[in-house]
Parts: structure tokens; sequence; C-alpha cells
């Protein structure tokens, strides 16, 4: 929200696109999902069109795709806000749902019980929307099992504070788990040490991301550094790059669907 001000024209959200591919490209990448808050621009800040951020999308993404990277978009909804606001982001974005949305997420707070999301899940679902959510960093680990078995997850932000049955179920579900230590860092400092080693140990598909570093400064190389500092060697290190190639949106979708932009 800090850096949202700057996203005011079409121009601001390709340019804040390809800010993210340059980036994804100096890492090694070849793909990035993207969590992007139209709600918050459009009808709560009131300073752009949904068409004017839809077209700044659009075009930093098929830039970055004559770069050689793929991309999709992430819906976000704030999870502290209530389902309310929920079908408010989905009423907003549905009618008009451009080709590179793939998915719908909670951020935020997890002030909100994740089963109390499910009605919005469950309609995001059915639009062809797959479903996140960050769970288990600022709230108990609790939420995380809630989100999976009540809210019908398919993908977990973070999941650091989950207990080890919660992590028995994540790993036979086969959920991905995206892992972003300077998030963790700033927002969770009492889990020490971080659980990522154990985590691996345990069988789940966990990669890494950054989270939001409009917030907390941060890039895929400073998060591979602080992963490297948790004692993981390169075999693990080679999981984490394996697994965010296999369970990424974006290349996924690439897959299947190579018109999709």
């Amino acid at each position: 929200m800090f850096g949202a001000g700057l996203l005011d024209s079409r121009e601001a959200v390709r340019e804040a696109t390809l800010a993210v591919a340059r980036r994804t490209q100096q890492a090694g990448g070849s793909g990035f999902d993207l969590w992007a808050s139209p709600h918050f621009l459009v009808a709560h800040r009131n300073q752009l069109t949904l068409d004017a951020f839809w077209c700044g999308l659009e075009e930093g993404l098929v830039e970055a795709r004559i770069w050689g990277l793929q991309g999709c978009v992430v819906v976000d909804a704030v999870n502290h806000f209530g389902p309310k606001h929920g079908h408010a982001v989905l009423n907003l974005v549905l009618p008009n749902l451009p080709t590179f949305v793939k998915g719908f997420s909670t951020g935020g707070l997890e002030g909100s019980p994740f089963r109390d999301w499910a009605p919005v899940f469950d309609r995001a679902r059915a639009a062809g929307l797959r479903i996140a959510a960050h769970a288990g960093e600022n709230g108990p680990g609790s939420n995380v099992r809630e989100a999976v078995l009540e809210g019908g997850v398919a993908r977990i932000v973070h999941g650091i504070r989950a207990d080890e049955a919660t992590l028995d179920l994540l790993a036979e579900r086969g959920i991905p788990v995206d892992i972003c230590p300077s998030s963790n860092r700033a927002l969770a400092q009492d889990v020490q040490p971080h659980p990522l080693p154990r985590m691996l140990r345990a069988g789940l598909r966990c990669a890494l991301g950054t989270d939001d570093p409009g917030v907390i400064p941060c890039d895929l190389d400073t998060e591979v550094l602080a992963a490297r500092l948790m004692g993981l060697d390169e075999a693990a290190m080679a999981t984490l790059r394996r697994n965010g190639a296999e369970d990424a949106w974006c290349l996924v979708e690439a897959e299947t669907s190579p018109q999709a932009l």
C-alpha cells in the first residue's frame, strides 16, 4: 500500500509489471505469479479505471513474454476486511476477467476465519480461478489447516506456524507452500528457527517467494540467500527451484494454454 499511490495510470501498472519481470529475469527465473489488488486501486482509492488496470498488466505481461518470461496474475483480497469484501472484489473483476488472471487469494491480516471465506473461494473457483491464501504467518497455525479443509485452498503462502499434523496434511495433498523469508523475518519474528528445513524434510512442496517487496524490500536473490543461511544444502535448494517451476501457475498455464494472452 505504501507504493500503491504511484499506480495511477495504465503506464504505471505496465512499468510495475515490468519491474517484477526484470527482477525475475535477473534472478534466472522463467516466470512469475503476480499478486494484484484491483479493488484497492480502482474502488477504494479510485485512482484509475479497471480497464486501465487490466490494460497495464496485459501490456507488461506481453512484453515480459517477448523477453522469454511467462507471467500471470492472482487477484488479491484482504482477509481482515472479511468475506463481504471478498465478494466485492469478485463483483468488480469477474464480469470481464482477462485470461491472464489465473488465481484468487487472500492476503492481509488473518483476522477473518477461512471457513467464512469458503463461499467466496467457491465462487472464484466456479469462475475458473485457482485459490490461494496467506495463512500461518501473522495468524495461528490452525489457520493453515482451516484454509485447506474448510476453505478448499489449493496453495498456501507462508504456513510457517503449522503443526506437525498440518504439515503431514499439506505433504499428503501435495499442496504448494510459498516461503517468503524476508516477510517471515519482519512479521513472524517469534518463529525461530525458521521451519523451512523441517518443512522440506516433511515432504512439503515448498518454493521461495517474495510476498510483497513493495513493503518489505527483497527479491528472489535475498530469499535464496536467506534459505542458504538456514543450512539448506544444494539438493534442498534444487528442490525449492524444482517445486517453484512445477507449481507456478504461470508456468502450468503456459504448458496447457500457450495462447493465454
